[in-house]
């Protein structure tokens, strides 16, 4: 019989709800500096485009605040970013905890982290809607939500399993 990577609907762990949160948190930290690592390398040695300050504006209309300089732009992107992160592991380790699990729940999850970022963004009005971006955009947009999306289940799986 094989193995079945997905148990929905109950709790498959004995980790208490806090333990799994905190799992989550950290995974999402972990998982958004892979992502960081990816969007670096595809900047660098692929497309060349600059880093976005989507995160930082978003923050800052969140926040009610402008950043004076641009190393606190930079570290308002950083929060957002990392922050983000964080936000959804706890989102992916809770579906760990209930079950869902594997590389159809790190699918999912993708969704899940584009929603995220793109109910902020245009929630604040600093972002536009992802289907007027360029195609390429959307492309790389999704591939680097997938490498956070896998990164942070794939730790979060065995850590919760």
């Amino acid at each position: 019989m094989a193995h079945r990577s997905t148990t929905p609907g109950k709790v498959t762990s004995q980790l208490p709800l806090s333990t799994v949160l905190g799992l989550g948190l950290a995974s999402g930290l972990l998982g958004a500096s892979v992502m960081t690592l990816s969007q670096k390398t595809e900047q660098s040695l692929i497309t060349n485009r600059p880093n976005s300050y989507v995160p930082a504006r978003t923050l800052e209309r969140v926040l009610g605040i402008r950043a004076a300089s641009d190393s606190q732009l930079w570290g308002l992107n950083m929060a957002m970013h990392y922050g983000q992160g964080a936000v959804a592991g706890m989102i992916r380790a809770y579906m760990s905890w209930r079950g869902v699990r594997g590389p159809f729940a790190d699918l999912m999850f993708v969704g899940v982290r584009l929603f995220i970022d793109q109910s902020l963004e245009n929630w604040t009005g600093v972002g536009a809607l992802p289907w007027t971006w360029p195609v390429e955009e959307q492309i790389l947009d999704i591939v680097h939500k997938t490498v956070f999306a896998v990164a942070t289940g794939y730790v979060l799986d065995k850590w919760i399993a």
